[in-house]
């Protein structure tokens, strides 16, 4: 089994996979999908009121708008200061490429199939079934806040039928998501992400260029470039580059 108390000592061997931002974007998620999905369905009667006299349906309403506002928040800062989404890279590849990835990932979950060199080898930090994945419960986000904001926004009447179809329909894609997302995090392979997506953000090296050797070659797998004029006018030295 895997221990996850020694991977949160030393940092040498380790390489960050997960930024701050996104760790605490991610509970923010998931605390937000389970009060939403409570107040949904929590209430004692169609009116929304549970026991202690709170109406939940207008706990979602706001809390809604507040969790939909920061997830859009979020989205154009990450684009913005990262200039990429890299769970969407894998889709960027030419599709018999994606359909290859795709079957060894899903044999390894289910089957534990070994998954071969030539396609572990363009894996980069997320495989191509969570980009699907990833695609699908952008879909629901947007299925769920037009609905939801339909059903605000419009006066009451036959019209709500559909927004409120629009905002299950988006509400039930978010929990099939959460279904496969928990599934792989369960599986024994994605175990080490685990408390690098609650702590401190970082996996073992060997274990990065073991499972997203793309994103290792990218970012952390060659040796970073040392910068020569920095040194020199830090240390005021003379030196030369033997190549």
């Amino acid at each position: 089994m895997y221990n996850f108390h020694s991977n949160m000592s030393g940092n040498r061997d380790r390489i960050s996979v997960i930024g701050l931002d996104f760790r605490f974007m991610h509970i923010i998620l998931i605390l937000g999908s389970a009060f939403l999905l409570y107040s949904a369905l929590g209430a004692d009667d169609e009116s929304g009121f549970v026991g202690s006299g709170l109406n939940l349906f207008y706990l979602h309403r706001y809390v809604g708008l507040l969790w939909g506002f920061l997830i859009l928040i979020y989205g154009f800062y990450a684009i913005i200061r990262r200039r990429k989404v890299r769970i969407l890279e894998p889709l960027g590849k030419p599709i018999l490429d994606q359909i290859r990835e795709g079957f060894s990932v899903v044999g390894k979950y289910f089957l534990n199939i070994r998954i071969s060199d030539g396609v572990r080898s363009k894996m980069g930090r997320h495989n191509v079934m969570a980009s699907y994945a990833f695609v699908m419960l952008l879909f629901g986000f947007l299925l769920m806040g037009v609905g939801g904001l339909g059903l605000i926004l419009i006066p009451a009447g036959e019209e709500n039928d559909f927004w409120l179809g629009m905002h299950i329909a988006g509400a039930g894609l978010l929990v099939l998501f959460v279904l496969a997302h928990g599934f792989a995090v369960l599986n024994r392979v994605n175990w080490p992400l685990i408390p690098a997506v609650f702590f401190h953000g970082k996996v073992k090296k060997e274990w990065a260029e073991k499972s997203m050797p793309g994103y290792m070659a990218d970012v952390g797998g060659e040796p970073r470039k040392t910068n020569f004029r920095r040194v020199r006018k830090k240390y005021k030295v003379r030196y030369r580059v033997i190549k």
